[in-house]
């Protein structure tokens, strides 16, 4: 049988990986971004105030009309969260249990009062409007602060008809000041009535 010739050439080379180096151009970009990243992350401060991350003020970023007391806190959300529960949102309370917040002398009296009911509690009853509520208030003083506490109050006074004047926390350091010590619910509003009494404020 005759041997049929090989031909070297007409076998394919294997193949091989040729040398295709990245292109310098992109090479250059890589680089000219991780320079640009680690320049911003110094320059962003990353670890400043979130709410004040486009540089802008506290007084800018305050709704207006509110004072720097409470420009950095909102009652609305503040009152949603800790007290619609029991007051509902429309500051009506439920009968029997909860007093209702519009229209209350105590709400919309004095602030001298109601800082103390919001500091420390109440317990007993209470007359609001020619009705008897015998529920329990709960302590806030532990929970808020004084700036939370004073666009609570700030809040309440002025919805659902309410038209009194804003309370400030520089209002809630002083009423806490002048309670400092205690750590229990008022017993009855008789009893906090006689503690303002001494103290000279308005009960």
């Amino acid at each position: 049988m005759d041997q049929i010739p090989q031909n070297p050439k007409a076998e394919h080379e294997d193949p091989h990986e040729q040398y295709n180096p990245v292109p310098r151009v992109v090479l250059g970009l890589v680089v000219a971004l991780v320079i640009w990243a680690i320049v911003y992350i110094f320059v962003a401060h990353p670890d400043g105030r979130a709410e004040l991350g486009d540089q802008r003020p506290l007084s800018t970023l305050a709704p207006s009309g509110a004072t720097p007391s409470t420009a950095a806190v909102d009652g609305g959300q503040s009152f949603a969260a800790k007290c619609q529960a029991c007051h509902q949102a429309n500051g009506q309370g439920l009968p029997g249990v909860f007093p209702p917040l519009a229209g209350s002398s105590w709400v919309t009296g004095s602030p001298d009062a109601l800082l103390q009911i919001v500091l420390h509690g109440l317990n007993g009853p209470i007359e609001v409007a020619g009705n008897t509520f015998n529920g329990s208030m709960p302590a806030f003083g532990e929970q808020m602060s004084d700036a939370e506490l004073a666009a609570v109050a700030s809040f309440i006074r002025s919805e659902w008809g309410n038209a009194a004047a804003e309370v400030t926390s520089e209002d809630v350091g002083s009423a806490r000041g002048r309670s400092n010590g205690r750590n229990t619910p008022w017993n009855n509003t008789g009893e906090l009535q006689g503690f303002l009494a001494d103290e000279g404020k308005t009960p």
